[in-house]
Parts: C-alpha cells; sequence; structure tokens
C-alpha cells in the first residue's frame, strides 16, 4: 500500500550543505523508501531581519536560492522554504508541530540534527518533539553530531572559518567547495574585479587575503580587501561576467586595495 499521504521530513535551517546536513538529509530520503513515504526537506527564511534568533547581522554561506537549489538536488519529493513572518515565528513549539508538520505535511517521521531547535525564540527541541509524538503519531529520529578532528560540525563552525580564511577547512566540511555565485557579485571587467557590497548582500566574504580559485574553468589568483562599502575581489587573470568562483585555498594575506 502506498502511504502517498504521509511524509517524512528533514527540518533545519540547512545554511550550506556540510557533511552534517547530507547525512541527515540521506538519511531521511532514505527512511522515507523504507516506510514508503514521501520525502520532504523543510527549511526556513526570515521575512526580516529583526525576527530571527540569532544576530540580524549574520552572513549566510549559501544564497537562498543556491540553498534551494543545492537542496532539490538531493531528490527529495519536495522541498519547502517556511516563511517566518509575524505569525509563523511567534508559533509555540506545539503550535510548529500541529499546524504545519502534521496539519500541512502530514509527517509521520521526522529527522532533525542533535541542536535543533523551532518554535518562538527558539524554546523547542529534539526533547519537544519527542514530548509530542504519541499525540500527534509520528516518531522522531535524532541525527548525532557529525565529527571532523573531534569536533561537531555545524554551520556556525564553517562560517568562522570562512571569515578566518580558512577555505581549504571550510571545504573539508562542505560537500561542495565554497563558491561565490556570479549572480551574487558584482563583476567590473573593465576593472577585471569583483565587488560585493556588505549593507546589501547577504553571503559571507571570506577574510581578506589571497587565494587560489577556480573561475570558470581556470584557475587563478584572487585578492579580497574591505573597503568602507564592502569588499573588493580582483583577479590576476581575466574574468567572465558568467564565472562563479570556487575556493580552493589561501595563499597570504593582503594588502591594501587601491580601490579603499
Amino acid at each position: 500500500m502506498n502511504n502517498k499521504n504521509a511524509s517524512c521530513i528533514a527540518v533545519g535551517n540547512f545554511d550550506g550543505i556540510h557533511i552534517g546536513h547530507d547525512t541527515l538529509i540521506r538519511r531521511m530520503i532514505e527512511l522515507s523508501h523504507e516506510t514508503n513515504q514521501d520525502s520532504i526537506i523543510i527549511t526556513f527564511r526570515y521575512v526580516r531581519k529583526d525576527l530571527k534568533k540569532s544576530n540580524y547581522n549574520t552572513k549566510y554561506i549559501n544564497s537562498r536560492n543556491v540553498k534551494m537549489e543545492l537542496l532539490k538536488s538531493y531528490g527529495a519529493t519536495k522541498v519547502v522554504e517556511i516563511q517566518l513572518d509575524d505569525v509563523v515565528s511567534k508559533y509555540t513549539p506545539e503550535q510548529f508541530i500541529h499546524e504545519i508538520l502534521i496539519d500541512k505535511y502530514n509527517a509521520k517521521n521526522i529527522v532533525v540534527g542533535y541542536n535543533f531547535t523551532f518554535g518562538y525564540k527558539a524554546s523547542g527541541n529534539i526533547k519537544t518533539l519527542k514530548e509530542f509524538q504519541d499525540k500527534y503519531g509520528y516518531k522522531v529520529e535524532e541525527i548525532y553530531p557529525v565529527k571532523y578532528n573531534g569536533i561537531a560540525v555545524s554551520s556556525t563552525l564553517v562560517r568562522n572559518l570562512l571569515k578566518e580564511g580558512k577555505v581549504r577547512e571550510a571545504n573539508n566540511l562542505l560537500i561542495n567547495n565554497y563558491t561565490m555565485f556570479n549572480r551574487e557579485i558584482n563583476i567590473d571587467l573593465n576593472k577585471n574585479a569583483a565587488f560585493v557590497d556588505n549593507n546589501n548582500s547577504t553571503i559571507i566574504v571570506p577574510a581578506d587575503g589571497k587565494y587560489k580559485v577556480m573561475a570558470g574553468n581556470r584557475k587563478m589568483t584572487l585578492t579580497i580587501v574591505t573597503n568602507k562599502t564592502g569588499y573588493v575581489l580582483t583577479f590576476d587573470k581575466k574574468i567572465e561576467n558568467s564565472d562563479d568562483i570556487v575556493f580552493l585555498d589561501r595563499v597570504e594575506h593582503s594588502l591594501k586595495s587601491k580601490y579603499s
């Protein structure tokens, strides 16, 4: 019998798809096959900065569109982005379970990471999910920390490594090397440079320095320098408008920019 209305759900913010996220999502899809249920990935989007549970100045490893593309690449039945607006962001943990996971998506199996929180002011956690299992008829599976060199992998860890310019270490944790996509940066072909506005951009830019990168299918050196409005990225070879910038390793710290 096909439980076409029942769902196996992975829930998380999923900023930058790292090896912990990958383990969680793959386990959810595997479980959906075992139970003959739809596989659904649920992630979140804050519609206003002041509604975020964390620092509203947080920069992300991936933009919203890139994150959605990466999540869709797993081939789940559905990828859902929940808008955390004035109403949903104030749901109690039980409201979130009842009105979203159960009423909207008929969750029968829920797979989450060990540090998952939800509900108003992040007041719900895995213990909360388990407390309501019998009431709402679902099962929770917790994914324990995936560790690298003894340290639990998290999006926060990856963000911190990138902020320090440790792109090789960050790449060891990400499923794909850290990439700045051409649609996320402003490329100036005349100056053979790209610019990122700190006020309007939501993506992380690695620390000032020189980096080995792939631009399109060409290896080159990229220099990043912070100025008053954001970041200047200059290349030692010709850059194209269509090039995504894939970071490989850091070469050295940079000097003062001619654009600052």
